[in-house]
This record gives C-alpha cells, sequence and structure tokens, in this order.
C-alpha cells in the first residue's frame, strides 16, 4: 500500500548519490558502535571517530556531487539549522584563541562531523521508508550490543580481552562500562514508544527481546548517571503519550503499565528485601550498593566529579567568554587540580587524578568554548523540543508520534546523561544524538510538504537543460576539485590513526626488549602526527635511560607542549639535574610536587628539591623543603639526613647533631645512619680537638 508521501509524488530524487548518501548513513549506525583496532593503545575509541568522521566526509562529497549532477536538490530550512551552524563556526574559530592549537586541530573532527552529518541527513533523507530503516539500524544494532553486553556480563567473551566476571567486564565494544552504558540508553530509549505503540505482533516481540537486552546489558553494568537518564527519559516519554493521545493510552496499554510496575516492584524487593538473591557479590546486592544514598554520597567516582567539577568552575572564571578552545580541557587540568587542591583541605577531601573530561558536558562546554558556546548550544536544544513539541500536537499518524517521542525521549536521556558523564565525546553516542536532530526535522519538513512546499529552496530549478561543452568541462573542474578536497581532508583525518598504531608497536618492541625497533616506530608515529605528545613522552624515558640527557630533555620538552601527563613534570626535573640545569630542575620539581595525588607521593620529591636547593647554597629554602617532607612524615630519614646538612653547611653544629642522631634512630642500618655515624663522629673528635686547643690557649696565657 502506497504511502501517504507517495501517493501525492513529491519529486524528490533517488539518484545513486541520493541512495548512497542513505546507505552510508545506515553503515555510519552499524559500523560505529562495533569497530575496534587491536593495534592501537586504545582499542576502540579512536576507529570509532575516525569511521565517524571518514563516513560524514564521503557523505558531504556525494551530496556536492548530487548537486553538481544537476540532481533536483531542496535544502530544508528549520529553526535548528542556524544554532547548528553558529555552534559549527564557534568550534572552528576556536583555533584562534585555543591556549594549545594542535589539541584543537585533533578535536575538531569529533565535534564538527555531528552538525555536518545533520545538514547531509535534512538535505538528503525524504521518505519514510528512508528514515525507518535507520531507526530499525539502530534498533537493532544496539539490541545486538545489549546481548553482547549480558554475554559479557556472565564471562563468556572473546579470548583476547576477555577480563574477570562483573560490572567492569561488561563494556561491550566501548572499552569502558559507562561508554557502553552512555550508548545504550539511546536505542533502549528510542525503542520504548515504538513498542508501546507496535500493532504487529511479530515486530512487537522483536522490539520486547531488544529492549530486554538492551534493559538488562543496561541494569549490569550498574552505571548510577544512566539510569537515572532512562528513567528521567521514560517519564518524560509517558508524559507526552498521555499529552497527545489522553487517557486511553494509559487504558490501552493497560497490560503493559501492569507488568511494569510489577517488574519495578519485584525488582526494588529484591534489592531492598533481604533474600537469598541480593546476598554479597550478586547483582542485586551491587545495585544496593551502588545506588544506596550513603554509598552514593561518599563514593569515590561521586567525590572524585565534584572536585573535577570544582576546578572546572577554576578554569571557567579564567577565560568564561570564549573558553580555552576546543580540547584544551585535558591539557588543563592537572594544572587546575593542582590550584584547586593548593586551597585548603582539599586534598584531604577529595581524591586526585587525571580527569580529561568534566563529567558534565555542559561544565566542560563552557570551560572550552565559553559562555557563549554554552549559550549557542542550549539554544539548539530549546529550539529542537519547541520543534518536536509543536510537531506532535497537529500531527495525527500514531507511528510518526511515537517516532518523535522516542527520538525526543532518547536526547533527553542523552542530555541527563552528560549531567554526570560525557556522550557527547564519544563517536557512537554523538552520532545518534545529531541523528536525532536531523530526523526530526526530515519528519517536519515531510509533513509540511504534503501541505506546502514552498518552505524549501530549490536548488536546481530545471534537470533537463542540455548541457553544452563548457557546462560540460565546468562540472568535471568541480568533481575533481571536491573530490580531492575530501580526499585530502580523509588523509588529515587518517594521519594521527596511522600514528597510534605506530606507536602500538612501538610498545610492543619496548616491551619485548628491542628498543631500537621501538625508536624507529616512534619516530614514524611522530612523522604522521608531530603533535603526538605520549610518543615525545615515552622517547624521552628511553633516551633518559641510555643517558642522552640532552635529546631526552629535547623530547620531554616538546611532550610538554602537546600535552600534561602526572609523571612528566618530574621525569624532566631528573633529566634537568643530570644536565645540571639546576633551576629548571627546582620548577619542575615544584610542579611534581603539586600534581602528586596524595601527600605521602610528595615526600621524596620534596627532598629532592631540598637537595637541589642545597647544590645552590640555598639554606634557608633548602630547609624549608625537608621541614615540608617531615610535616607530611615526620619519620622520613632523607628529610633528617637533608636538614643536618642544612644545619652542618651553616655550621650549625648543634642542630645538625640533633638531626643525624635522629636519622641513627629511625633507620640504624640505612646507609645515612653510616654517613651520620661517621659525621657524627668527625665532629665529635673536631669538638675535642676545639676544647683541647682552647686549654692549650687558656694555659699559654
Amino acid at each position: 500500500m502506497m504511502t501517504k508521501e507517495e501517493s501525492l509524488k513529491i519529486p524528490y530524487e533517488t539518484s545513486f548519490y541520493h541512495r548512497a548518501i542513505h546507505f552510508l548513513i545506515i553503515i555510519l549506525v552499524i559500523l560505529t558502535p562495533i569497530a575496534f583496532c587491536p593495534v592501537v593503545i586504545r582499542n576502540f575509541n579512536p576507529v570509532k571517530e575516525l569511521i565517524f568522521a571518514i563516513i560524514t566526509v564521503t557523505t558531504m562529497t556525494l551530496w556536492s556531487f548530487r548537486v553538481i549532477s544537476g540532481d533536483r536538490i531542496r535544502l530544508t530550512s528549520s529553526p535548528l539549522n542556524l544554532p547548528v551552524l553558529i555552534f559549527t563556526i564557534i568550534c572552528i574559530l576556536s583555533l584562534l584563541w585555543s591556549i594549545n592549537r594542535p589539541f584543537t586541530l585533533l578535536e575538531l573532527p569529533l565535534f564538527i562531523s555531528g552538525p555536518l552529518l545533520y545538514f547531509v541527513v535534512i538535505n538528503n533523507i525524504y521518505k519514510q521508508k528512508e528514515y525507518t530503516s535507520i531507526l530499525y539500524a539502530i534498533l537493532i544494532i544496539g539490541s545486538l550490543m545489549g546481548i553482547y553486553g549480558v554475554l559479557q556480563y556472565q564471562g563468556i567473551d572473546f579470548s583476547f580481552w576477555k577480563r574477570n566476571v562483573g560490572r567492569h567486564n561488561i563494556f561491550g565494544l566501548f572499552g569502558n562500562v559507562n561508554f557502553f552504558a552512555e550508548y545504550l540508553i539511546f536505542p533502549l530509549t528510542l525503542a520504548v514508544p515504538l513498542f508501546l505503540d507496535c500493532k504487529n505482533k511479530i515486530k512487537k516481540i522483536s522490539l520486547f527481546i531488544g529492549i530486554l537486552a538492551m534493559g538488562s546489558a543496561l541494569l549490569f553494568t550498574i552505571t548510577r548517571g544512566s539510569y537515572l537518564a532512562f528513567v528521567i527519559s521514560f517519564v518524560f516519554m509517558l508524559s507526552l503519550f498521555v499529552l497527545v493521545r489522553g487517557k486511553s493510552v494509559l487504558r490501552k496499554n493497560k497490560k503493559i503499565i501492569l507488568l511494569c510496575l510489577t517488574f519495578v516492584i519485584v525488582f526494588l524487593s529484591l534489592i531492598f528485601v533481604p533474600n537469598p538473591l541480593n546476598k554479597p557479590d550478586t547483582v542485586f546486592y551491587k545495585i544496593k550498593e551502588r545506588i544506596a544514598l550513603d554509598e552514593f554520597a561518599q563514593s569515590y567516582s561521586v567525590v572524585r566529579r565534584i572536585a573535577t567539577w570544582k576546578f572546572t568552575a577554576m578554569m571557567i572564571k579564567d577565560k568564561p567568554i570564549l573558553g580555552s578552545g576546543l580540547g584544551t580541557f585535558k591539557y588543563n587540568t592537572l594544572k587546575y587540580q593542582a590550584l584547586f587542591f593548593s586551597q585548603g583541605d582539599n586534598r584531604k577531601h577529595y581524591p586526585g587524578g587525571f580527569a580529561d573530561k568534566a563529567h558534565n558536558e555542559y561544565l566542560h562546554i563552557w570551560a572550552e568554548l565559553g559562555l557563549f558556546g554554552l549559550a549557542v548550544f542550549i539554544w539548539l536544544v530549546i529550539s529542537y523540543f519547541c520543534q518536536g513539541l509543536r510537531f506532535l500536537k497537529r500531527i495525527k499518524d500514531e507511528k510518526k508520534q511515537a517516532i518523535i517521542i522516542g527520538l525526543m525521549g532518547a536526547v533527553i536521556a542523552v542530555l541527563v546523561d552528560g549531567t554526570f558523564g560525557f556522550p557527547l565525546h564519544l563517536p557512537a553516542t554523538i552520532a545518534l544524538f545529531w541523528l536525532a536532530l536531523a530526523l526530526l526535522v526530515v519528519m517536519i519538513r515531510n509533513e509540511d510538504g504534503l501541505k506546502k512546499r514552498n518552505d524549501e529552496k530549490d536548488l536546481n530549478k530545471t534537470k533537463e537543460k542540455t548541457l553544452n561543452q563548457k557546462a560540460f568541462y565546468l562540472k568535471s573542474i568541480l568533481y575533481l576539485i571536491v573530490f580531492g578536497l575530501s580526499l585530502a581532508t580523509i588523509l588529515i583525518l587518517v594521519r594521527p590513526f596511522i600514528s597510534q598504531i605506530h606507536q602500538f608497536y612501538g610498545v610492543v618492541n619496548i616491551k619485548q626488549g628491542n628498543q631500537e625497533e621501538g625508536i624507529k616506530n616512534y619516530q614514524k608515529a611522530l612523522k604522521w602526527n608531530p603533535y603526538f605528545g605520549m610518543v615525545y613522552y615515552d622517547l624521552g624515558m628511553i633516551l633518559h635511560q641510555r643517558g642522552l640527557y640532552g635529546q631526552a630533555v629535547e623530547n620531554y620538552e616538546k611532550a610538554e607542549k602537546f600535552m600534561d601527563y602526572p609523571n612528566l613534570p618530574q621525569n624532566l626535573a631528573y633529566t634537568y639535574l643530570k644536565r645540571g640545569q639546576l633551576d629548571k630542575a627546582i620548577d619542575k620539581f615544584k610542579q611534581a610536587i603539586s600534581y602528586q595525588k596524595q601527600k605521602r607521593a610528595m615526600v621524596p620529591l620534596y627532598i629532592d628539591l631540598g637537595k637541589t636547593y642545597l647544590r645552590l647554597r640555598n639554606f634557608k629554602l633548602a630547609e624549608t623543603a625537608f621541614e615540608d617532607a617531615l610535616k607530611i612524615n615526620s619519620e622520613e630519614v632523607g628529610a633528617h639526613y637533608g636538614l643536618a646538612m642544612v644545619y652542618l653547611s651553616q655550621n650549625l653544629k648543634e642542630k645538625g647533631l640533633e638531626e643525624l642522631k635522629e636519622v641513627m634512630r629511625l633507620a640504624p642500618e640505612s646507609p645515612e645512619a653510616k654517613y651520620a655515624e661517621n659525621t657524627i663522629n668527625q665532629l665529635t673528635n673536631d669538638q675535642k680537638e676545639e676544647k683541647r686547643e682552647e686549654l692549650i690557649k687558656k694555659e699559654d696565657e
């Protein structure tokens, strides 16, 4: 039976380019979540980001070919277009004020691929069967990922990355349990309204199986933020159903609603009522632990997030309007964490770490793109829901209502999850987010196109014009230009990924003891991506071990330009010491001390800082450094011995002797104790000699 659109014969072209774009969007939906690469250090995210970017560029190329070829193209107008365009421009322009342009350059493909995908979809996806096929692809892959996640939780997995059974074993093909949960909430949320609306029994059973698989996998992840995101989106979708269909929707789905309520009651009983199924080490016991308020308030992940949000606020305060530039959060994180820990007792109350994301998308966007970037993103989100709600109120087709509710519910889930995580930095979730925005516009355009076609601008007034020779040559040149630009863009996108492959083999070579081959692979990695800070860091460590301190410093300093890493300052400090660059070593020791997660880890760094001051004969600062070490650990032998050297260097023999005796008391068998004993004997003999000389002088007088 013909659809309403087909019966009215909307004159959209279905050329090769149009069909290829539709096909590639489905491939994007399928490949991005399942892709992995075993020959990069991070097996999952890099290849997903590459596939997302390359497919987006390819669809843009095909769209350009469509325009050149003379296909009948219609630009779709929408209130979303302007905020999407401005957000894209802000991401690109942040290169101008970025505090680290290499970071921004490397982050750009991930962030602008979504908006570009949005424009491709709204201008190339036309018919209902086209956008429903994309939705089916999302649901099928999501269901398969759900089944795979359940198997992983049971310990059934590929041997080459099989881990222990439990929460952290369930990561789908994302490498991280939280990343997996942040993906699952989208197809799971989308499936629920389609299931409630579905009349076909086979499709309804299929949707139920998918929901069961994805819901079980999400349950096993025990990811609180994703739980909350799904619950809020479910309530939101149910409210929309009641809004557009009245209470009749509750009556029609009374059995399903009662079944869901029964499931919730049984589920909560299994968690909170003592029974054999919620004993320690069971899944219900773990869920109870994770969602308990006391545990929630004191858990490491929550306290750590609060610390991250607080020092992110410090970043925002420094650059509130334009931000520090796209992708620069991870370059700032250790410096601002150190500044945060230096205030009051923050280090005591909050755990340290290396957060390359803010674990809150809104704070993250604000820190990198400023208040202007955040405002545009919020404008985009508000425009989306305003459009969706207006469209939902006037549309009568129940299937389309269910799709719209599912898309808006999935976006709500991502936005709520973004309060505690970073789904908009994960390629599979980003792709689905921008698809949800685009598909709503497509549905509105199609519905409005049945009533008023003048809302769209026809790019090609006619297709039947006979091409003259000049037009043929012009089109050929345009094809070549577009193809060349696309090929160049893809090569630029591929370079960092190839660099990561060489890094992987370099690491393997080093582990096998083949340093020469490892260095060659590292050098190849840097040829493909000269901004690869981690490779410079690894090279610096190898060269330091070989005693090539000049080359080691050179690589460490390059690493410092392109990344920040907890151990980098102290490695630089020790390398500067080897080269006799004491002032530079002191600066790096101070930075290294501020980067430590725990105070006890500062002690050896304070001691080495004190020794460096001693070499410069800056006794006051040396004394302060050794005393700082003793404030953390009063029985640190090295600090007592260092203080003794400070005092003796200033001829404060009594204080020096006290510290030396403390060294002998604390560690009588240590090398320091032997030195202390010899020094004490020498000082005692010197004192005796001085007294003897004084007596002789007195007798002579």
